[in-house]
């Protein structure tokens, strides 16, 4: 026997339509309900820290200041921090934070490029990216080290053509910090 779908009667029809916004202004107003709960209570479940965080901000512009300073010692340009790639940096620490996993690649397989493109970051020849995580004490020292340690880590922070940086870190909610650093080389004016 082939069953076939019939319209709810009597009080279950009544129930299912009383949930469903039934003109433009009810629509409205249920999709500005849904907006402001999720402003209010967004900043209440998110696990991570964000750069508003001030020592984030202090962490990040010392890596800068660190890489800069190895970078002068093996006799390169400095690397000039760009607020655009922050934010591309920052997004993806947040993401390993908040979702806890650890690579160059998002869960869904996007990489730096990737996050770069969508982030309408144009003009670049060349990108590269190193991530880190830690939660020992001094965690720029320990994430410079790490990378100068790791040969594909250490090539991106000497290649000479780069010239231009982006650096987030997040905290994940159990204290764990997540690094992300882009190189970037733009035409030179």
């Amino acid at each position: 026997m082939k069953k076939s779908w019939r319209r709810p009667s009597g009080l279950a029809a009544k129930k299912s339509s009383s949930r469903v916004p039934r003109s433009f202004c009810s629509g409205s107003w249920f999709l500005f309900g849904l907006w402001l709960a999720l402003v209010l209570l967004g900043p209440l479940t998110a696990p991570w820290a964000s750069a508003a965080d001030p020592e984030l901000v202090r962490l990040e512009a010392a890596l800068h200041r660190s890489v800069n300073s190895f970078r002068s010692e093996q006799h390169l340009i400095a690397l000039t921090r760009d607020q655009a790639l922050d934010a591309v940096a920052r997004a993806h620490s947040e993401d390993m934070a908040a979702r806890r996993f650890f690579s160059h690649q998002s869960p869904e397989g996007h990489n730096w490029v990737d996050r770069l493109q969508r982030s309408g970051i144009e003009g670049f020849s060349m990108a590269g990216e190193n991530v880190g995580m830690t939660s020992r004490p001094n965690p720029n020292q320990e994430i410079l080290n790490g990378w100068l340690t790791s040969p594909a880590h250490r090539e991106n922070l000497t290649a000479r053509p780069f010239n231009a940086t982006g650096i987030g870190i997040a905290r994940a909610s159990d204290g764990t910090l997540f690094y992300t650093q882009l190189y970037l080389s733009f035409p030179r004016d």
